[in-house]
């Protein structure tokens, strides 16, 4: 008893081996390492927030540069004041959209859904899509239109072109009551053209644009409506557009331009994703993003406008902001 090498009942000396476990140095070796894997993980979780946040950062500044590089391009009469205003001069996604498998497509398996409307209505605009690619002037538009029985009163949707913002574009729409072309210029809409019909849910409409120079022609399901004449806008994005909180379905989209034709049915395109070539990334892709602009004449000049850009989002509860200003001259 009490002789070195010996062990007693409940004691553990270093080097000696218990039946069933660890020597002690061994248990010290596991302890030192589980403290390093310990270590690397908290460094590696505080990266990853870091990451996180710088990324959202990263994403709102460039927002904010975006909006102030549109506003320069913009003539400058378009340059109206306003307070915590929406943004001009960019097509924004609204609302949450997504291929989804839907039976009785007009063709194919797949059709692009818009599952969530946004969340703030811009001039009724509740759900956004933009076209890929860049400006259109002269084109030949198609695409098909399903709305969900599931849709408010007062639903409507169509197609939105020559798409400068929420606030300036023209919008060929259907509605439960009616057909009709709409020009919205500085955030109020007019209505050039209108026919009474009706519309129901859960029908197939096909809807066809082709412009060219000013003149502006409607087609539904392969018939021509009118023809109209219209100089504000001559060239902008094309998107497809929702009104007051619709929920549609949209297939067999097509796009002539320049004898070149492009065509989608998103039956390849991932279930429960947009599009790849449709992702467009927006302040409202931040956690509780939002943006807003502030336009005014600068120290009392006519021929100087002062833009602020701000752009918000919450980080684990609490409201960060992204701001940038500029001027812009006459």
């Amino acid at each position: 008893m009490g002789r070195r090498g010996q062990v007693a009942c409940g004691e553990l000396s270093p080097g000696a081996v218990t039946a069933h476990g660890f020597t002690l140095m061994e248990a010290l070796v596991a302890i030192g390492l589980t403290a390093v894997v310990l270590s690397v993980f908290t460094a590696t979780t505080a990266t990853s927030v870091f990451l996180r946040k710088s990324g959202y950062s990263i994403q709102a500044s460039n927002f904010v540069r975006e909006e102030i590089d549109a506003l320069r391009v913009l003539p400058y009469t378009e340059l109206i004041d306003r307070t915590n205003g929406s943004f001009l001069g960019l097509s924004l996604t609204r609302g949450t959209w997504q291929a989804k498998v839907v039976s009785g497509t007009p063709s194919g398996t797949q059709a692009l859904a818009l599952i969530t409307p946004a969340t703030t209505s811009l001039v009724s605009e509740t759900g956004l899509a933009v076209v890929p690619s860049n400006y259109h002037a002269d084109f030949d538009f198609t695409a098909k239109f399903n709305v969900l029985a599931s849709s408010p009163a007062g639903w409507g949707t169509g197609i939105a072109f020559h798409y400068r913002d929420a606030e300036n574009h023209y919008r060929f729409r259907f509605s439960s009551g009616g057909v009709a072309l709409d020009k919205v210029y500085h955030g109020t809409a007019t209505t050039l053209w209108t026919q009474s019909a009706t519309y129901n849910t859960g029908t197939w409409y096909t809807l066809r644009i082709v412009t060219s120079g000013t003149s502006i022609s409607l087609y539904k399901n392969g018939t021509l409506l009118t023809t109209q004449t219209d100089s504000t806008f001559t060239t902008g994005d094309i998107a497809l557009q929702t009104l007051s909180n619709a929920l549609v379905y949209v297939d067999d989209v097509s796009l002539t331009e320049l004898s070149a034709t492009t065509t989608w049915n998103f039956d390849a395109d991932t279930a429960g994703a947009m599009p790849t070539s449709w992702q467009r990334f927006v302040y409202e892709d931040l956690p509780s993003g939002a943006g807003t602009v502030t336009i005014a004449g600068y120290n009392g000049q006519t021929d100087i406008k002062k833009v602020d850009v701000t752009v918000t989002w919450n980080d684990t509860g609490f409201t960060k902001t992204m701001t940038g200003s500029t001027l812009i001259a006459k």
